[in-house]
C-alpha cells in the first residue's frame, strides 16, 4: 500500500511538468492558419462566393409557381362560376400552376453566371493572399525569436568566460602576479554582461510573446523553436527577370487583379445587356370552386331541389390552360441605363489600371528582395571573415592577459569586438534566410 502510494505521487509528480512543445517554421506557419479567424472568414466568403456562383446556373432552369386562395364574399358581387352579378353570400376557392422561361435577357444571365464564377476566384485568391500574408509575418516574428534566441546563447558564454577570467585573475592577485584593479574592471565588466544578458533574455521573451500572439498559441503554455531553421547555405544565384515570369503566373495578388480585370469586363457586359430586349415564354394551368354554383338533383325534373356542385366536379370543369410569349423592350428609362454602362466601362479602365500597378509593385518588390540578397552575400562574407580575424586577436589577447602584457581594458575590448562580430555575422544569416526563403515563395515553392 506505501509503495502504491509513492508510486502515484511519482506519476502525479510527472504529469504535473509541462513539457515545451518544439515548433518549427513550417508547423508555426500551420497553426497561425489553423487558429486565425480572419483567415477562416475569407474561407467562408468564398465559399459564399462558390454558392453565389451556383445559383446563378441555376438561374436557367425554369420558374414554377403554385398558389391557392379562398374568398368569402358578402353581398353584390360576381360569381366566379358564371360571371354575373348576385347577390347573395358564397365561398369560393382560386387555384393555380404557373410556369415561366426567360428566352432572352441580352445574355445578362450568362455574363452574371460568368462574372459570379470569376468573383469567387478572386475570393479563393484573397484568401490565398491572406494566407501568404500571415506565413510571411510568422516568418518573420519565428527568426526574431531565433534571432534573440541565438544571442543569449553568445551573452552567456562571455557571460561565462568573464566569470572563468574573474577567478583566474583572483589567484594571479593571490600569488602578487597581478594589480587588485584588474579585478575591479573584471567585476564591472561582469555586471555589464550580467545586465546585457538580462536585456537579451528580455527581447527573447518579447518576441516569443509577439510569434505566440502571432500564432494564437496558448500564452501559459511553453514553445520552443527548432535551431535547425538557423543555417548558412550557399550562395543562391536569381535573376529579377526569371523569378519575376514565375511569380507571375501564381501570385495571388496578381492572378486577383487579372480576375478583377475579367470581372469588371463582364460587368460591362451586363450592364449593356439591360438595354436590351427581353424575350420569356409561360405557361399556366387555372381553376377555381364556389359554393354558389349550383345544381339540380334531377336534370329531368324543373321542380327537382338545386344542391351546390361538389368541389371534385368543379375543379375539373373549371380547368383552363395558357401559353404566353412576353416581349419586353426597353425604350426609355431616365437614362439609368445607359449611365451603367458608362460608370461600367470607366470601371473596366480602373481595373485594368490595377493590374498594370500590381505587376509593376511585384517586379519591384523581387528586383529588391534580390537586390538585398546579394548585399547580405556579402555583407556575410565579409563578417565571416572579421569574425575569424577577431576570434584569431581575441585568443592572442587572452595569452597576452595571462602573461601581463595587455591591460584588462584592452582584452575586453577584443572580447566585445568578437561578440559583436558573431552578433552581426548571425543576424545577417537569419536576414538572408529570410530573403531567400521570400524569394522561393515569389518561384513557388510551399512555405509550410
Amino acid at each position: 500500500m506505501r509503495h502504491a502510494f509513492f508510486t502515484f505521487l511519482f506519476l502525479s509528480a510527472i504529469s504535473a511538468v509541462t513539457v515545451a512543445q518544439e515548433m518549427g517554421l513550417s508547423q508555426c506557419i500551420r497553426y497561425a492558419l489553423e487558429n486565425n479567424l480572419a483567415y477562416a472568414n475569407k474561407n467562408i466568403g468564398a465559399d459564399i462566393a462558390d454558392e453565389q456562383y451556383r445559383q446563378t446556373k441555376r438561374d436557367f432552369l425554369p420558374s414554377l409557381y403554385a398558389g391557392s386562395s379562398a374568398n368569402k364574399r358578402y353581398g353584390r358581387s360576381i360569381d366566379p362560376t358564371t360571371n354575373t352579378f348576385i347577390t347573395q353570400d358564397f365561398f369560393s376557392m382560386n387555384f393555380y400552376l404557373d410556369s415561366q422561361l426567360d428566352l432572352f435577357r441580352g445574355f445578362t444571365r450568362v455574363n452574371s453566371a460568368k462574372f459570379q464564377k470569376l468573383h469567387y476566384l478572386i475570393s479563393r485568391e484573397e484568401a490565398k493572399q491572406q494566407e501568404m500574408a500571415i506565413a510571411f509575418e510568422v516568418m518573420n516574428k519565428y527568426y526574431d525569436v531565433l534571432y534573440f534566441n541565438k544571442l543569449q546563447t553568445i551573452v552567456h558564454e562571455q557571460v561565462e568566460l568573464t566569470a572563468l577570467n574573474l577567478q583566474k585573475t583572483q589567484k594571479m592577485i593571490t600569488l602578487g602576479l597581478q594589480a587588485e584593479s584588474d579585478l575591479l574592471e573584471m567585476k564591472a565588466q561582469e555586471s555589464s554582461e550580467l545586465h546585457n544578458l538580462t536585456l537579451v533574455q528580455n527581447q527573447y521573451e518579447q518576441a516569443l510573446l509577439a510569434l505566440k500572439n502571432l500564432m494564437h498559441y496558448p500564452l501559459d503554455d511553453d514553445l520552443e523553436i527548432k535551431d535547425g531553421e538557423f543555417q548558412d547555405s550557399a550562395d543562391s544565384f536569381f535573376s529579377p527577370d526569371e523569378v519575376y515570369l514565375i511569380a507571375l503566373g501564381h501570385m495571388p495578388s496578381v492572378q486577383s487583379a487579372n480576375l478583377n480585370a475579367e470581372a469588371s469586363l463582364k460587368q460591362f457586359n451586363l450592364a449593356r445587356g439591360s438595354l436590351m430586349p427581353q424575350l420569356s415564354l409561360g405557361a399556366g394551368l387555372y381553376s377555381n370552386y364556389a359554393d354558389s354554383r349550383k345544381e339540380a338533383v334531377d336534370p329531368n325534373n324543373p321542380n327537382s331541389a338545386m344542391v351546390t356542385v361538389p368541389f371534385q366536379n368543379q375543379f375539373s370543369q373549371n380547368m383552363a390552360q395558357s401559353v404566353y410569349l412576353s416581349l419586353q423592350i426597353p425604350i426609355f428609362n431616365t437614362w439609368r441605363g445607359m449611365s451603367k454602362v458608362k460608370r461600367a466601362r470607366l470601371e473596366h479602365t480602373m481595373a485594368l489600371n490595377t493590374q498594370q500597378d500590381e505587376k509593376q509593385n511585384l517586379y519591384r518588390l523581387i528586383s529588391e528582395d534580390i537586390q538585398q540578397v546579394n548585399a547580405l552575400q556579402k555583407e556575410r562574407d565579409l563578417l565571416q571573415a572579421k569574425k575569424e580575424l577577431l576570434r584569431e586577436a581575441f585568443a592572442v589577447s587572452e595569452k597576452k592577459l595571462e602573461q601581463g602584457l595587455i591591460s584588462v581594458l584592452e582584452f575586453y575590448t577584443a572580447k566585445n569586438q568578437l561578440a559583436q562580430a558573431e552578433a552581426d555575422w548571425m543576424r545577417t544569416i537569419l536576414q538572408l534566410n529570410v530573403k531567400e526563403r521570400t524569394i522561393r515563395f515569389y518561384m513557388g515553392e510551399e512555405y509550410y
